[in-house]
């Protein structure tokens, strides 16, 4: 299936809800084409923005090679904060919020001949995962490769090329000798010298 390469960096992010209550937050992204959990991708952990973190962490995917041809399709970045004691009393890493990119939003400005595109920036907003409400904004840059075409399959060979024509070879049959004619005791010939060939095509 043709596709194009997708270069995404995850610049930063700003304004986002603090959401740990007894340390700061460290926050990291995990991006993926949304529904397909094996093309998750995730960024470092920055450590000390807290509520204005900053990763320019780059990821890759195979996306549709036109806005058409993408349809409703998304990138989701799910932002997520590390918790300090999450070690020590069985709590894990804390949803800050998540992001919906649609797909056909970054081809939308893709060159029709399926060449690559520069960098550009955009900005969309943070919502609270599983809600409609929204919270800070996430930053990011990206650029689009050009049209991979699928591999053409490989053509039937030409029999005739590689095989030999489906009929005997040439035979040449030559008899040179002498024979003669016999009937009961009595000689009805004398000897007869005589010369054969025989062809084959």
């Amino acid at each position: 299936m043709a596709h194009r390469v997708l270069e995404l960096t995850l610049v930063s992010a700003s304004n986002l809800p603090s959401v740990n209550l007894f340390s700061g937050m460290q926050v990291y992204a995990v991006a993926s084409v949304y529904g397909d959990p094996r093309t998750r991708q995730r960024t470092l952990t920055d450590r000390d923005g807290e509520t204005e973190p900053a990763w320019n962490h780059t990821v890759w995917f195979a996306v549709s090679p036109t806005a058409a041809a993408a349809g409703r399709a998304y990138l989701h970045v799910l932002l997520r904060t590390e918790r300090y004691f999450a070690g020590s009393f069985g709590f894990g890493d804390r949803d800050v919020g998540e992001v919906f990119i649609p797909v056909a939003d970054l081809l939308a400005g893709a060159c029709a001949t399926g060449g690559g595109t520069p960098w550009r920036c955009a900005s969309y907003p943070v919502r609270k995962a599983q809600s409609s409400r929204h919270r800070g904004a996430l930053s990011i840059a990206y650029r689009l490769g050009p049209v991979v075409a699928p591999p053409l399959l490989p053509s039937e060979p030409d029999c005739q090329a590689v095989m030999p024509p489906c009929r005997p070879a040439r035979r040449n049959f030559n008899w040179n000798g002498r024979f003669e004619l016999g009937l009961g005791s009595e000689l009805l010939g004398a000897g007869f010298a005589g010369t054969a060939a025989y062809r084959s095509r």
